[in-house]
């Protein structure tokens, strides 16, 4: 019979689980540790070389890290893997942004050899559960799950659940490591947990709380992570469906641990497709009887000012005043009969106009909540539920990276922020970063809505040609660009600045390793749009471009 063929991707806590397997079954093809997901999914490092480890076995990760070489062992190794084996220990330490982009692992070793501190100069390091982490690890995760997808297939994939043990198996306290205790990482892990399930729609497999301890007699020695032989007898019959073996202390007859949970079903990644429009969803309020038929639904800071006040010139659209916005992003005034009614009153004068449009750049951002991003009430689905079937929505986006440095100064002058903060620093509630993250939030509205229904214009067309942009939101709207018209509305542009901000910025200036992580952050963001609109967007990639633009003082 043949053996079950296993690649792991994690740390010891993957690694000691394998060594429970009964070994005539199954067979270790490749382990990668010391590899953040964040370096999985960036360039190798080339501005410094890995240190020199006595370890080969260390030597061999480390090294791995600094090569970001998942990239390439994943389809090297597809043909001959059926299973993959994931836990995300080893992201604990945070990683470093190094002036490239590039990043690098804060590993055991890496701090250990003082290979931490000859990391070159203006590298950054973005701790483990803080924002600027979670949002790009939360891409990384995605691309590395998108790997296996496209290359293993037909691999099964599961992610251990194990929370850190607080008590060891005698009972006594468990040693921290590197200052963090079970009660510090556990409420982190469980949402990092979350985000890794779904990205690489992979099956947990948990232990309950009750029997997690850790043990003095692991032969790496007791950590939060270096469990009971229980813990891993427990893993190995849910993963194989058999007691497996104990390989530490093999006179011991092994001990039947029943199954205490049901293996969850594995998850897949929604897509959008096709053009046609969603069924209406159930428990949904009634539909307006009058209101909008066009909603400019963002994105902010991407010229939706200068939009709204040229759709308000048009004789076919009727623009809104303050009434008729922001409806739908507060579900406490979509059940009232006197905000309906307000709302409702502030499109009866539209005479015909064949647009009445609703103009709120926030609707545009979707977040579903949790500790790392707010969560918001479900704007498309209330215009889903509540406009009819024509209802249309205009979208303006700007390269994310200027879009976040543009947010982040609109919030320090609304008096928001210190001027000390970074832009990782800005209270999620702000959406400063969140906003970038443009495939989400597509998708969610194009799922809602139908894809045929969401039109998507680029605010560099506005910066380039202003009337040419103005003619083709037009065009997607079906409406006319009389000469008459156009030298009403004027098309001139000229992007807003706040003069009593110069000092301000020169004082706090973005660094160029903020600058470098939100590229990275947004990578499958700008590939979504270009996809999407079918052109290349290379200014949107251009570090060099972008660092000279936001770190000089001109955003």
């Amino acid at each position: 019979m043949s053996k079950t063929r296993v690649f792991i991707y994690g740390s010891c806590v993957s690694r000691d689980t394998f060594e429970h397997f009964d070994p005539e079954q199954f067979e270790l093809i490749r382990y990668v540790a010391r590899q953040s997901a964040l370096s999985a999914y960036t360039r190798p490092v080339t501005l410094v070389e890995p240190p020199v480890l006595e370890s080969s076995f260390q030597q061999r990760m480390v090294s791995g890290d600094y090569a970001s070489d998942l990239q390439t062992l994943i389809p090297e190794l597809a043909s001959v893997t059926d299973l993959v084996l994931v836990d995300l220990t080893d992201e604990r330490l945070g990683a470093y942004i190094l002036p490239d982009g590039s990043v690098v692992t804060r590993s055991v070793e890496l701090v250990q050899s003082g290979a931490e501190s000859r990391l070159p100069a203006g590298s950054q390091h973005i701790a483990f559960g803080s924002d600027q982490h979670f949002h790009y690890w939360s891409s990384a995760i995605s691309a590395v799950g998108e790997l296996f997808r496209q290359h293993m297939p037909r691999a099964a994939v599961v992610l251990l659940d194990v929370p850190w043990a607080d008590r060891s198996e005698s009972g006594t306290p468990v040693p921290a490591s590197f200052g963090m205790t079970a009660a510090d990482v556990n409420p982190l892990l469980r949402h990092y947990t979350k985000e890794a399930a779904r990205a690489l729609g992979a099956e947990l497999v948990t232990v309950p709380d009750g029997i997690v301890s850790s043990s003095a007699n692991h032969p790496w020695g007791d950590a939060p992570f270096h469990y009971s032989r229980l813990v891993y007898r427990t893993l190995t019959e849910q993963i194989t469906g058999t007691e497996g073996r104990d390989p530490w202390a093999p006179t011991d007859p092994p001990q039947h641990v029943p199954s205490t949970t049901t293996a969850p079903r594995r998850t897949s990644a929604t897509r959008v497709s096709g053009t046609s429009r969603p069924s209406a969803q159930g428990g949904a309020l009634a539909p307006l009887e009058n209101g909008p038929n066009l909603i400019v639904a963002g994105a902010q800071r991407s010229g939706v000012s200068w939009l709204r006040e040229r759709l308000a010139k048009h004789p076919d659209a009727y623009v809104a005043g303050p009434d008729g916005r922001h409806f739908f992003a507060h579900p406490g005034r979509l059940g009232k009969p006197e905000e309906i009614a307000k709302y409702e009153a502030a499109y009866a004068d539209h005479g015909g106009a064949r647009w009445r449009v609703d103009v709120t750049p926030t609707y545009f951002w979707h977040a579903a909540g949790g500790p790392f991003s707010p969560k918001r009430h479900d704007a498309a689905k209330a215009v889903h539920n509540r406009l009819g079937p024509d209802t249309e929505v205009l979208v303006a986006l700007r390269d994310p990276v200027s879009r976040a440095v543009s947010g982040y100064w609109h919030t320090f002058a609304g008096g928001h922020l210190q001027g000390s903060s970074g832009i990782f620093q800005v209270p999620t509630h702000f959406g400063v970063v969140d906003l970038g993250f443009y495939r989400r939030h597509h998708e969610h509205w194009a799922a809602s809505l139908g894809v045929d229904r969401v039109h998507v214009h680029l605010y560099d067309d506005l910066v380039a040609d202003p009337e040419t942009y103005l003619r083709r939101v037009l065009r997607s709207l079906r409406l006319e660009a009389s000469p008459e018209y156009l030298k009403n509305a004027g098309t001139q542009h000229a992007e807003g600045r706040r003069t009593w901000l110069a000092p301000f910025k020169k004082q706090s200036q973005i660094t160029p390793q903020e600058i470098a992580a939100l590229l990275e952050l947004y990578r499958d963001d700008i590939a979504y749009v270009e996809d999407l609109l079918g052109r290349d967007l290379p200014e949107w990639r251009d570090l060099d471009r972008l660092i000279e633009r936001h770190t000089s003082q001109r955003s």
